[in-house]
């Protein structure tokens, strides 16, 4: 008799562990698809809070849910606790897949916030062995990381390689094209020469920005300043003139070469960054 209920009673409990715990998968399984929802209309805090709780939970595939997480603050442009959640993942994962798409993200995060060169750290660990999607992203994210650090031909190469990846060896002549152009700008709107040039002839450096307006006003204001001097020193005295005009003279001589270095920097880049939409409208896929 005792026998038969301490089997009764040990059923009774193994039933209850079986429904207890198909019913928490059930209900973990409510949460990832409630916090899905929400990250497709748009609510991230919401979506990284209940997945999150999913975590808490004990749900499986936690290596994906980071990843969803990370994509949340990404979302939210809060990129260092995106960058958590994707380290987490990473950690997380036995799948190559999915660090690989871990460390991308992490890259991408940093290329966002100016960060270069952790962005080409991040890329550096990732395992050679990708699918053609990560290649690609891989490759289009050190292109870019590269270009912001104007390493201009490890950019051409990265870029280059992503084109291969994509199956358009064919543009590969128009990007080049694009990082010469950008070589030609750099030599046509040299920052030093500009200067250089306004020490000689006061305005001649503005002139060789493209600052037309410019250079008259400093043509004008120095060359008025040095007859005002002439003046002064034939009415009283040279030392005089020189007390009187030179701040004046040394400020916009000075200021003026100064000026020119900063228009020619300016248009230069205006240039390049017309090359590099070119070169990002090549990379679109046809």
């Amino acid at each position: 008799m005792d026998l038969l209920r301490r089997l009764a009673i040990f059923c009774c409990l193994a039933i209850s562990i079986v429904s207890a715990k198909q019913s928490s998968a059930q209900h973990l399984d409510e949460v990832i698809s409630f916090a899905g929802r929400q990250f497709e209309l748009g609510n991230y805090q919401l979506s990284a809070k209940e997945y999150n709780r999913a975590v808490f939970f004990g749900a499986g595939n936690q290596d994906m849910i980071y990843i969803k997480i990370a994509q949340c603050y990404f979302n939210t442009k809060d990129y260092a606790l995106s960058n958590t959640f994707f380290d987490k993942s990473y950690f997380a994962s036995s799948s190559d897949s999915i660090k690989a798409e871990a460390v991308l993200g992490k890259a991408f995060n940093n290329i966002l916030q100016g960060r270069y060169m952790p962005a080409l750290t991040e890329l550096m660990n990732l395992d050679t062995m990708l699918c053609p999607a990560q290649d690609i992203k891989a490759n289009f994210y050190a292109g870019i990381a590269y270009f912001g650090m104007n390493e201009n031909q490890q950019a051409a190469e990265s870029f280059k390689a992503c084109l291969k990846y994509m199956g358009q060896e064919e543009k590969m002549a128009l990007m080049e094209d694009e990082f010469d152009a950008i070589r030609k700008w750099g030599e046509r709107y040299n920052p030093k020469t500009a200067w250089v040039l306004s020490l000689i002839i006061p305005g001649s450096g503005q002139l060789y920005a493209g600052e037309v307006k410019e250079a008259a006003n400093s043509m004008i204001l120095t060359g008025g300043l040095l007859y005002l001097s002439i003046l002064l020193s034939r009415r009283y005295s040279f030392f005089e003139a020189v007390l009187t005009v030179l701040p004046w003279f040394q400020r916009y001589y000075l200021g003026g070469a100064g000026k020119a270095e900063k228009y020619a920097n300016e248009a230069f880049l205006r240039e390049r960054y017309n090359s590099y939409r070119n070169i990002l409208n090549l990379m679109e896929d046809e």
